[in-house]
């Protein structure tokens, strides 16, 4: 997912940035879409507050601007699309079915439950009554690493984080804590038992099909078309070209403007 932002059909604007002379004017110019990129981000930002619920910082986090530069007048966006960690999805994996619509990705876990013939064909994991949750409505990591851990389905590259005989990992009591719990054969959850007590903590459900809800292409060419926002920015530009004050690099993200 790209945007681009330039000011190639502004000719009254880029007439008055030409008064300017080189190298002056194209300066002044990548300050004016960097500017733009930036409030483009920040409009996008803003859609995910509006459309999902309690967005988690990697989230929000996850748009990336490329700078323009004097040599190179164009600025972009994009959602973020290298997934760092040991977690195999980028943001871009995470928010493209939110964009276009469509399945939802496979998780770790439900890797872990189907390799270890738990998870059945066809069928994706929610949180049941019983997870406990964090504070974007997510599971919490730790309660899902007990579940994987009990149910002894972590096999990771150079250790194993299953639970053991071991007297430490018994007194934890995992391993007998979870089961898989079955509608006659079929199995259509994880259950936790804690003393008399059993809760569904994972439930198995078709994949979960998601509609178009993040508009980034939208939002992004609203700001990076908008004629008035990018001539604003160019006035600003042109008025700090001429005091002098365009940005001595523009490596960095631009401040709000």
């Amino acid at each position: 997912m790209r945007a681009r932002i330039h000011a190639d059909d502004l000719d009254d604007a880029l007439a008055a940035l030409s008064r300017l002379g080189e190298p002056l004017a194209s300066r002044a110019l990548a300050d004016a879409l960097n500017h733009t990129a930036n409030q483009a981000r920040q409009a996008l930002r803003a859609e995910m507050q509006s459309v999902f619920d309690r967005p988690t910082p990697w989230t929000l986090n996850s748009i990336r601007i490329l700078n323009a530069k004097p040599q190179s007048l164009e600025a972009a966006l994009w959602v973020k699309d290298d997934s760092g960690g040991k977690n195999p999805y980028s943001a871009e994996d995470y928010l493209l079915p939110q964009v276009e619509g469509g399945e939802r990705i496979k998780r770790v876990a439900e890797g872990y439950l189907r390799e270890n013939g738990i998870l059945p064909a066809g069928r994706f994991i929610v949180p049941g009554r019983g997870a406990r949750l964090d504070a974007y409505g997510n599971i919490q990591k730790g309660h899902m690493m007990q579940i994987l851990s009990g149910l002894k389905v972590m096999h990771l590259s150079g250790s194993d984080h299953n639970a053991t005989d071991s007297s430490r990992s018994l007194r934890k009591g995992h391993a007998k804590a979870f089961f898989v719990m079955k509608r006659g054969k079929t199995p259509i959850g994880i259950a936790e038992r804690r003393g008399e007590t059993v809760v569904m903590v994972l439930a198995f459900v078709r994949q979960p099909q998601y509609r178009k809800r993040f508009d980034f292409h939208g939002v992004a060419r609203r700001v990076a078309e908008s004629d008035a926002q990018l001539e604003a920015n160019i006035e600003k530009a042109i008025a700090k070209a001429l005091a002098g004050k365009l940005p001595a690099s523009f490596s960095r993200r631009p401040g709000r403007g």
